[in-house]
């Protein structure tokens, strides 16, 4: 298995870290700042309060899925969480998938290529996604 690490661990600007029970009991850990504090600011449209997700290891799907629950209610204004994963790595987009995230795209950051997943609450899964549906003012 793959793990996704940032060059200094999660020390770089993440909080929030906690050990997580791993697959097949190896050792594990999350953390989370906000996409914008690190190399995701400039590879996709990121909102002010999206969040990246980084890991070390292979948590339990379970325990990133309940950490990221916890994220979504303490931030209400948070649009997504964002866990950038190996590029084409299908072993770990299908540990992310099992955890709640969904594939999204491939982009280049400046430590290489990286599939973002994410998670987002049912507040923004709810908003129209087709032109039509958007509710317009009406003209007086």
């Amino acid at each position: 298995m793959s793990t996704r690490t940032h060059s200094d661990g999660l020390t770089a600007g993440f909080v929030g870290i906690e050990e997580l029970p791993g697959i097949g009991g190896a050792r594990a850990s999350v953390g989370h700042r906000r996409a914008r504090a690190g190399d995701l600011r400039d590879a996709y449209p990121s909102g002010t309060h999206d969040i990246e997700l980084g890991y070390i290891g292979r948590p339990e799907p379970a325990a990133v899925a309940d950490y990221t629950a916890a994220l979504l209610r303490s931030d209400p204004r948070c649009r997504r969480v964002v866990l950038p994963v190996p590029e084409l790595d299908l072993e770990a987009i299908g540990w992310a998938e099992e955890a709640g995230y969904r594939y999204v795209i491939d982009v280049e950051t400046q430590e290489g290529g990286v599939s973002l997943l994410v998670t987002e609450p049912q507040w923004v899964l709810d908003q129209p996604a087709i032109l039509e549906d958007i509710p317009l003012k009406e003209q007086a």
